[in-house]
């Protein structure tokens, strides 16, 4: 290749037929995955036995083309066993990396020595500097950036990383970030993360506030990334390889997808100074298209022509909104024997007021969350937690900051500019939900725990983020009770959320704006009023916003664990939270309360809750739910 570019096309296959296909149309790599352990395991007919793993690894080498296979998946400690072996028959096969989501998989490559390089799924939700430093510190090869990630911070991690960077450039593109989407589990317990999406967010929705419907269609329905015209663009930013979505899809689509971006990335390597969009091959990919085109957060922030409101473009899928089921006062268990005890309660505040009003209650740590919400309050600020750490000094609690569930390089530095002038002496430890919390904390030297956003679903993940210093994790939300007890058999504390709003979705798209009049400037309007989207059953799912105008989806009904405390206790179970950042100071105090009773009766060897586990009834009624977790 001429100026010294090294430029990868890198295309998916779900079959035999199609790898062949894709790689004598110019694809430089190929991905795929096996029957097991990857994203795609609804279709039994798709993927690749071990056997045509072999024969694939022979017939792309002799091409002088690479193959790399996805365990991008998280994983469960009964399937760990068997995980392990198989990665150990893909380096003995000479697969020529792994694309991980879950955290034990690099575990088990490294106990082992499995001499296979890693790349960072997509899955892991990267898109700041800081993660990219943290990954590169752990031996991984390569990162898949997040989608999310605008052109300006590729080029930023580019320039201080020797990792190759990898971005999506054609495909099905999800309106959540990617890792970060819970709502499939939260309704169905078919978790997007193990590849099994009902897809929410292709259903049809209005959106409501307190003057009635303001927009209705499929309003979640992102458009298909396209970024063609962008290429040069890419490769000035410093992506390597170039990566098209589709293992679903058949031979003839992803043939003329390949055959044109090969084309272009030719052209760019041969002159790039010279280079053109080819507007009669964007013309071959418009008429070809299965829903219409958007460039995602290449350029910034996605609008309204991002997504396919009409639906008329939308392929056919089987599954549709359905009744949730509400507890009931029949949801609580009688005849329980509390076993273990519980040690410690944390509750995420929303507020000073809330804070003092958990002092000396009975709660040893109290979270302060540091996303910058909009309404109704907008986020601890430094001055906020200097004042908390006062407060707290006096109460009795601990304060534990927690970074934002989403760190593009901006949040990133500005998280860090927050932590630089709070009173950190007086913080007792930093919750960290992905890898560029981590390294900030790492650097500033701070205590660690981890939040859910890690998706710790197994003991050998947890040991992973404990030997890099966290020594308490959230497990997953996604996890059910079956799961719950073996993730414990891990070094580091366990804590798992009993009561509180459940975030399904974050969104970079504002729903709530791109119902309004649009224009250049935000007005807000999410401050004004509360909205929710309305589903066909008519349950409502509500929206909040963040000052960078994020969107927070909410599944209908909130979390509430207090019946099932003995059973979490006696799988091993010590630490609880209650996620109360929304809840105004009466409300937080009432519901930690009743928690705070329960779990000195537990102690004590005593279980009699009906009453409690009414006064929590009585406290939302707009309902409570257990989720598919018990």
């Amino acid at each position: 290749m001429k100026q010294g570019y090294e430029l990868e096309l890198l295309a998916p296959a779900g079959s035999w037929e199609v790898l062949t296909t894709v790689a004598e149309a110019g694809a430089d790599a190929v991905y795929a995955g096996g029957k097991r352990f990857n994203m795609r395991g609804l279709r039994p007919d798709m993927n690749f036995t071990e056997k045509e793993i072999e024969s694939a690894v022979k017939y792309l080498h002799g091409k002088a083309k690479k193959f790399y296979i996805t365990i991008n998946n998280l994983y469960f400690d009964h399937e760990l066993d068997e995980l392990q072996d198989y990665i150990a028959f893909l380096a003995a096969a000479g697969v020529d990396a792994l694309i991980i989501q879950d955290m034990a998989a690099a575990r088990i490559c490294n106990e082992q020595d499995f001499k296979i390089p890693l790349h960072a799924s997509v899955q892991v939700g990267v898109s700041n500097l800081p993660a990219v430093k943290r990954l590169e510190e752990k031996g991984f090869a390569r990162v898949i950036l997040s989608k999310n990630t605008s052109l300006e911070d590729i080029k930023t991690i580019k320039q201080a990383t020797r990792l190759g960077i990898e971005y999506f450039a054609h495909g099905d593109l999800c309106i959540s970030h990617a890792g970060q989407c819970y709502m499939s589990s939260f309704l169905a317990a078919e978790s997007g993360n193990r590849g099994r999406c009902i897809k929410p967010c292709r259903w049809e929705y209005s959106l409501n506030s307190s003057t009635g419907t303001r927009q209705q269609g499929y309003l979640l329905a992102n458009n298909d990334l396209c970024l063609y015209p962008y290429l040069s663009d890419m490769v000035n930013a410093g992506v390597s390889s170039f990566k098209i979505e589709g293992r679903m899809r058949s031979s003839e689509y992803l043939s003329h997808l390949i055959k044109i971006y090969r084309r272009a990335l030719d052209k760019i390597v041969e002159d790039p100074a010279a280079y053109l969009v080819d507007d009669k091959e964007m013309e071959k990919l418009q008429e070809k298209r299965i829903r219409d085109f958007c460039c995602g957060n290449l350029s910034g922030t996605p609008g309204p022509e991002s997504i396919g409101v009409s639906g008329e473009r939308e392929p056919f899928f089987v599954t549709t909104s359905c009744l949730l089921k509400k507890q009931t006062q029949d949801d609580c268990p009688t005849g329980l024997k509390p076993e273990g005890s519980i040690e410690e309660i944390s509750v995420k505040a929303g507020s000073l007021k809330a804070l003092e009003a958990l002092c000396d209650t009975g709660v040893n740590n109290v979270i302060l969350g540091c996303e910058k919400m909009r309404h109704p309050v907008n986020g601890w600020t430094a001055g906020r937690i200097n004042k908390a750490v006062e407060t707290a000094l006096k109460g009795n609690v601990k304060l534990v900051l927690e970074s934002p569930r989403i760190l593009n390089n901006q949040d990133a530095e500005d998280f860090k500019r927050t932590l630089e002038q709070v009173d950190r002496a007086g913080i007792y430890a930093l919750m960290a939900n992905d890898f560029g919390a981590i390294q900030i904390a790492k650097d500033m030297d701070l205590r660690l725990w981890g939040g859910y956003g890690l998706n710790v679903s197994n003991s050998t993940a947890g040991s992973f983020y404990f030997a890099e210093g966290l020594e308490r994790l959230a497990a997953s939300q996604e996890l059910q009770f079956s799961n719950l007890k073996a993730i414990d058999k891990c070094a580091a504390d366990v804590e798992i959320t009993v009561h509180g709003p459940l975030c399904g979705m974050i969104s970079d798209y504002c729903i709530i704006r791109s119902a309004h009049v649009y224009d250049d400037e935000c007005q807000a309007f999410c401050a004004k009023d509360d909205y929710t989207l309305r589903d066909n059953v008519g349950q409502l799912y509500q929206v909040r916003a963040d000052l960078q105008c994020r969107n927070y989806i909410y599944h209908p009904y909130h979390l509430c664990l207090l019946p099932y405390l003995p059973i979490l206790s006696s799988a091993g179970i010590k630490h609880i939270r209650i996620d109360g950042q929304h809840y105004d100071a009466n409300l937080l105090s009432q519901v930690t309360a009743i928690y705070v009773e329960a779990v000195r009766d537990l102690n004590l060897g005593k279980w009699e809750q009906k009453e409690s586990y009414q006064r929590l009834l009585n406290l939302f009624p707009g309902g409570l739910t257990s989720l598919p977790t018990f």
